[in-house]
């Protein structure tokens, strides 16, 4: 199986794991049979690429391992038949081992994030 995990920078196997998945600007896809890794630009529409990140990610991997995720987002990898895993985070290498030692979990409806998260109050 592949994966796909939002990183912030290339820097192989140390890359920064991204904190929000359709925001990455980059993603590495790990083979698991393999053990090969690769990094792929997000050219989803989130960066003036076209389709959702899980849309453009289901050509690249099985299943997404990731820090946080849209509700919609989740929604539309289990439509695509993408596994989706959260709780990753620090480098690829962190994900991946975590990931094998059952450390992540298989992500549900109420592990989204809001669509609106950036920090500002809201007293208009």
């Amino acid at each position: 199986m592949r994966y796909a995990i939002p990183v912030e920078d290339d820097k192989g196997w140390d890359s920064p794991v991204s904190a929000h998945f359709g925001r990455a600007p980059l993603y590495a896809i790990w083979d698991e049979e393999t053990n090969e890794l690769k990094i792929i630009n997000n050219e989803s529409n989130h960066f003036g690429g076209v389709g959702m990140p899980a849309e453009f990610l289901a050509k690249h991997s099985n299943a997404l391992l990731c820090g946080g995720i849209g509700s919609r987002a989740i929604q539309l990898a289990e439509e695509l038949n993408l596994g989706v895993y959260v709780g990753a985070e620090g480098t690829v290498k962190n994900v991946i081992d975590n990931f094998k030692e059952g450390k992540l979990r298989l992500a549900s409806k109420t592990d989204g994030c809001g669509h609106h998260e950036h920090d500002h109050d809201h007293d208009h």
